[in-house]
């Protein structure tokens, strides 16, 4: 018995449809995420006084809020600028823009756009953001621009970092289902 040409097209067709409505996106799931980063860049006012090298190692716990969408928390770091080592804190905020592209309905990375503001031993008050990719839930790279509003300087940086206490994912696929 021969088997009708249009029946694999139709059942690839049926599971690319159904397949998402059971499956559901991972990203930013319940309970809580501790990334650690390390990151360079510069510290510069934007004018002829010469720009600083920046160097930092942050740490970053954060709690879902909304799930799929919002993430809060902390962040504290070491910053090594101006021949000096500083120490960094404050409120963080993460808020998912995508996650996009999708391979088999599993996201290969997200893309979130963060907001921090922070307070430094020597009297640097910071408030900026940017955007962090995260890649499979695993790895982070990360680019900041912070103003520092009490002492009139940017600073600006790249960052690349892991996921602490990464999670077991379950033994039933359908308990993390929406």
């Amino acid at each position: 018995m021969r088997v009708p040409q249009i029946l694999l097209p139709a059942c690839v067709f049926f599971s690319g449809i159904l397949f998402p409505a059971i499956t559901a996106s991972q990203e930013f799931p319940k309970g809580w995420v501790f990334p650690l980063e390390i990151g360079q860049g510069a510290v510069t006012a934007f004018d002829h006084t010469p720009d600083l090298y920046l160097g930092s190692l942050s740490f970053t716990p954060q709690y879902t809020l909304i799930t799929g969408r919002l993430r809060t928390g902390a962040t504290v770091a070491g910053a090594y600028t101006g021949k000096r080592v500083y120490g960094i804190a404050g409120p963080h905020l993460a808020v998912l823009l995508t996650d996009q592209p999708r391979v088999l309905n599993s996201t290969v990375l997200n893309v979130q756009l963060t907001a921090e503001h922070c307070w430094g031993t020597g009297e640097q008050r910071l408030a900026g953001g940017g955007l962090t990719a995260e890649l499979g839930q695993l790895a982070t790279f990360s680019l900041k621009a912070l103003r520092d509003y009490r002492l009139g300087a940017w600073w600006l940086s790249a960052g690349l970092g892991v996921h602490l206490f990464s999670k077991k994912p379950s033994d039933n696929p359908f308990d993390d289902i929406r």
